[in-house]
C-alpha cells in the first residue's frame, strides 16, 4: 500500500462502492490527478449497499435527470462487458386497475425520456417470463433495455479502482475510515483518519447509509435514513443448470405487491441456482438511524445486512406465490436471506452536489446501482466545470430548506417514501401526506 499522503487535490470518502469508484474514474477521464480514496472497509466494499445490491436496472425513471443517469450507466456497464440486457416486466394484477393506468402513464413517460418501453398482453408476458401465473395479470409493461450488472456491481467498482490506481492518478486506502471532516471558516480543509490528517480543498462523500454521521459533524445535515429491504432466496432451482448465464429470465416487478423476482442464473455463475425475491415494506417500513448501524466487527454478516425472519414478510410472500408459484415450490434459503440496508431520502431523490453550508464538501448519496456511473459522471463534470450538464434540481442537495432537514420531518418523510417505493401507484408530483402545516397563514 502507498504511503499515506499529507494532501490531495480531492479526497473521495467511500471509494469502494459503485458511486465513489465511478466518481474517481470520471474525474481521471477529465484530467484530474492527485486523488485519494478512502473506505472504511475493503475495496471494493464488503459492507456497503453495493456489496449486496440486486444489481438490476430499469429505464422507467420518473424524470429527465434520472433517465439520463440510468441510460448512461447501462451503456457504461455494457461497454465494459458488465451488462446483460435481459429485459424487464412490470405487471398489473387483474384486480388492480390503478396499476394498469400507472403502467400506461409510465410508458408515455418512458418514451418521452427516450426509453423503448411498451405495453404487452398477459400471454406475451408469460412467454417472456415462464414463472408467471398468467391469469393473475391484466397487462404488463415491457422494458427491453432493462438488465443486470454482471457479475456484480461490486466487481465493477473494484475494477474501476484498480484501473485508476494503475494510472497513477489515484491512491486508494481500504480499511481507512474518515473519522472527521475538518472545516475552517465555512470551507473544508481536509479529512482526519487513523493514518493521519490529509489536507484537501475538495472532499466527496459517497458513503451511503453512513452519510448522515459525517455530514452532521460539520452542520451539513443529510435528509437520509437507512432502510431495511428484505431479500429472500429460494432454491435450488435446477432449471437454471446448464444455461451458462448470469440471468436466464427477464427481470420481473410485481409492484402491486411491492416486490420483484429475478433468477440468479446458472449454479456455476457468481451466485447462481436460485430465485431471488425482494420486497419493500408498505405498512411498517423499518428505518434505522445511521448511528445504530452495527460496527463491522460486531455484525453477523455485514453492517448493512441484517437478520431476517419469514414472519416479517409472510403476507406479501403468500401473495407473491399467487403470481410466481415457484416461490412456494422451492425451499427458502434462510442462510442466504437478509434485510439489506439501503438509503432513502425525505423526498425520494438522490443527494448530489456541493454542500450549501460547507464550501468544497461534495455529496453523492442515496444513489441506486442503476444510476451509479451516470452520477459519477455528473459529479465529475460539476466539480470540473462548475455546473452540471443537466438541470440537477431533482437531486441537488441544496434543494432543501433548513426546516426540511429537522430530524422529525426527515424521519416521517423517509417513512412515507419507504412505503411508496413500489406501491401504491403514486404520481411523481403527488404531495406528501406527512409533516404538513408547519408554516400556515
Amino acid at each position: 500500500m502507498a504511503e499515506f499522503p499529507k494532501q490531495a487535490k480531492v479526497v473521495i470518502v467511500g471509494l469502494g462502492g459503485i458511486v465513489g469508484s465511478s466518481i474517481a474514474h470520471h474525474l481521471i477521464e477529465l484530467g484530474w490527478d492527485d486523488i485519494v480514496g478512502l473506505d472504511k472497509s475493503a475495496i471494493p466494499t464488503d459492507i456497503g449497499s453495493t456489496s449486496h445490491a440486486s444489481d438490476f436496472c430499469y429505464t422507467t425513471g420518473a424524470d429527465k435527470f434520472t433517465a439520463y443517469t440510468t441510460q448512461y450507466s447501462q451503456q457504461f456497464f455494457e461497454s465494459r462487458g458488465n451488462y446483460v440486457r435481459c429485459g424487464g416486466l412490470e405487471v398489473a394484477r387483474v384486480d388492480d386497475d390503478a396499476r394498469m393506468l400507472e403502467l400506461k402513464r409510465k410508458i408515455g413517460q418512458g418514451k418521452a425520456f427516450g426509453s423503448r418501453v411498451s405495453l404487452i398482453s398477459p400471454a406475451e408476458a408469460k412467454a417472456k417470463f415462464p414463472l408467471l401465473a398468467e391469469d393473475q395479470i391484466q397487462g404488463a409493461l415491457w422494458d427491453p433495455d432493462a438488465g443486470l450488472v454482471v457479475p456484480r456491481s461490486q466487481k465493477v467498482a473494484g475494477d474501476l479502482v484498480d484501473e485508476a490506481v494503475a494510472s497513477g492518478k489515484l491512491k486508494a486506502f481500504p480499511n481507512t475510515p474518515a473519522l472527521k471532516i475538518v472545516v475552517d471558516a465555512g470551507r473544508v480543509i481536509g479529512v482526519e483518519t487513523r493514518r493521519g490528517f490529509i489536507a484537501s480543498e475538495k472532499v466527496v462523500l459517497s458513503v451511503g447509509i453512513w452519510g448522515p454521521l459525517l455530514a452532521d459533524q460539520v452542520g451539513s445535515k443529510l435528509p437520509l435514513m437507512p432502510l431495511e429491504h428484505p431479500l429472500l432466496f429460494f432454491g435450488p432451482y435446477d432449471e437454471l443448470t446448464g444455461s451458462g448465464q448470469e440471468i436466464v429470465y427477464p427481470l420481473f416487478r410485481d409492484q402491486g405487491n411491492s416486490s420483484y423476482v429475478r433468477d440468479t442464473g446458472d449454479p456455476k455463475t457468481t451466485e447462481g441456482g436460485r430465485v431471488e425475491w425482494g420486497y419493500y415494506e408498505t405498512e411498517h417500513p423499518r428505518l434505522v438511524h445511521a448511528r445504530d448501524i452495527a460496527a463491522p466487527e460486531t455484525a453477523r454478516m455485514s453492517p448493512s445486512m441484517r437478520d431476517l425472519t419469514l414472519d416479517q414478510v409472510m403476507d406479501a410472500y403468500e401473495k407473491a406465490i399467487e403470481m410466481t408459484p415457484i416461490l412456494g415450490e422451492l425451499g427458502w434459503e434462510e442462510r442466504h436471506s437478509f434485510n439489506g440496508l439501503l438509503s432513502v431520502t425525505s423526498d425520494g431523490g438522490s443527494l448530489i452536489g456541493e454542500s450549501p453550508e460547507v464550501a468544497g464538501l461534495w455529496f453523492a448519496e442515496a444513489v441506486w446501482i442503476k444510476d451509479g456511473p451516470g452520477v459519477g459522471k455528473v459529479v465529475a463534470d460539476w466539480m470540473t466545470e462548475g455546473t452540471p450538464a443537466l438541470d440537477p434540481h431533482r437531486v441537488d442537495i441544496a434543494r432543501f430548506y433548513p426546516h426540511q432537514k429537522q430530524d422529525d420531518i426527515v424521519e416521517s418523510r423517509c417513512a412515507e417514501i419507504a412505503q411508496k417505493v413500489y406501491t401504491p401507484a403514486v404520481h411523481p408530483r403527488e404531495p406528501f401526506a406527512t409533516s404538513r402545516e408547519r408554516f400556515v397563514s
